[in-house]
């Protein structure tokens, strides 16, 4: 179907067309002008440790095969063989030194040359050119802090102008080197969802709102003061940062850290002292900044990765919400910790992740039956003409109800409210922009 590119998205109303979730060709748009062209998220260096060890991912819907190769670089490639197609990597991870098709039985080393071919001679009289069969490799791979993308665009920005503004709460909230960095636990937990991948992706970009009644049992659960005019005084915020990342629950009181000291009493004098210490390096870290935050909830880097956080108690997450059809995405999902935590809190930590926002955890179940139903009103004739409204706080960006209260000196990006969709316009305000051509 042929739609006008100015109906999509109206920033000025923060009205989305619904069409955008359910139109096949706009999706296989995306493909090519989003995933062709972003920084995607790959793997973990705590993945793929060894020379040889390997994941494969996707980006967009092409399948990867994410390696170290034998000089310690990490490589990407296409899993086809450049032959007839068929796969060269049948496992989701393992280590080799080499790949080959089992079809016709072509090997390549983990640089991705084209090393074996059967009956080389007889076949081919010795004539085929190796050099020039070899795996497609993904021309840009780069690693921040730990976290490996890649992009198919060779001449595209770097990654760290791609990041932008997200690497200041990346360094100083989640990577944490002075910590030791992080690492990803084992296992990879996998779903299938009926939603557009954009519902998933703007949801983790910055939507509290939804908290209080998606999640109801859960704010039930906490101490949570829903008073307008008192916001400020729970020092949460929403930041939307450049080109189209957005980060949410972002807390510069000291709440949080109050609350992980006394559970902390619980495990015994070891998690007390990290406590303290993971604190205590935080504000070393913070000196120059005037505004001390101790974490945040939920962030979304554009377009398909997202993180979840939390307290010191509370598992990080790492999804991607990789697109299968303009109504499907597989979810993938990592739990992460930091390296120097205990290690009897590693193990807490874990089954905090598979209870809570996982696959048979209550608050994934939340979004999942959200997502579906979202998604399924938008692809029928008179759903899909219509809009979604994304005007929360338009013309009142970086406004606060009780601003005296709030504590948000030298955050970078636009800080806003807990309550705004900010976050969503300038998510889908850049999904326009490339979508209608426009430049990273």
């Amino acid at each position: 179907m042929a739609i006008a590119t100015d109906r999509w998205v109206d920033l000025d109303t923060g009205l989305v067309n619904r069409l955008i979730y359910s139109d096949r060709d706009i999706y296989e748009r995306e493909l090519e002008r989003i995933f062709g062209r972003c920084w995607l998220f790959l793997a973990h260096d705590s993945m793929i440790p060894e020379r040889g060890d390997y994941i494969t991912n996707f980006m967009g819907e092409e399948q990867v095969i994410v390696i170290r190769d034998p000089h310690g670089k990490v490589r990407a490639f296409l899993n086809t063989c450049p032959h007839r197609g068929n796969k060269v990597c049948m496992f989701d991870k393992g280590h080799a030194r080499s790949f080959t098709c089992g079809y016709h039985g072509w090997s390549f080393n983990t640089e991705g040359r084209l090393v074996g071919v059967p009956f080389f001679n007889e076949a081919y009289y010795g004539e085929l050119d190796k050099e020039r069969w070899g795996l497609t490799e993904v021309p840009q791979v780069s690693n921040y802090g730990g976290l490996l993308f890649g992009n198919w665009d060779a001449g595209t920005i770097p990654l760290d102008d791609y990041l932008g503004e997200l690497r200041w709460y990346l360094d100083n909230l989640l990577l944490r080197d002075d910590l030791g960095g992080i690492e990803v636990l084992p296992g990879c937990q996998r779903y299938e969802n009926i939603a557009n991948w954009k519902v998933a992706s703007d949801n983790f970009a910055g939507d509290h709102y939804h908290m209080y009644v998606t999640h109801a049992w859960l704010v039930r659960s906490r101490t949570f003061d829903l008073q307008d005019g008192e916001q400020g005084k729970q020092g949460w915020f929403e930041i939307a940062l450049k080109p189209a990342h957005g980060l949410g629950g972002v807390y510069t009181d000291t709440q949080q850290f109050e609350a992980d000291k006394t559970r902390a009493k619980k495990f015994g004098p070891e998690v007390e002292e990290w406590v303290e210490e993971r604190r205590r390096r935080l504000l070393e870290r913070l000196k120059n900044t005037p505004a001390k935050p101790y974490t945040f909830n939920h962030a979304t880097c554009f377009p398909n990765l997202s993180i979840l956080s939390g307290s010191a108690f509370e598992p990080r997450v790492l999804f991607l919400w990789h697109p299968k059809g303009p109504d499907r995405i597989e979810i993938w999902q990592w739990a992460v910790v930091e390296r120097q935590t205990p290690t009897v809190m590693k193990h807490y930590l874990a089954r905090e992740f598979s209870r809570r926002q996982a696959a048979g955890g209550p608050i994934a179940q939340d979004d999942y039956e959200n997502f579906v139903r979202v998604t399924e009103n938008t692809s029928t004739p008179r759903t899909r003409n219509m809009t979604f409204h994304f005007g929360m706080k338009v013309g009142h960006e970086g406004r606060f109800l009780g601003q005296e209260t709030w504590d948000s000196e030298g955050l970078p990006g636009e800080v806003g409210p807990r309550f705004n969709e900010q976050n969503q316009r300038l998510f889908y305000g850049f999904w326009q922009h490339l979508m209608t051509g426009g430049s990273l």
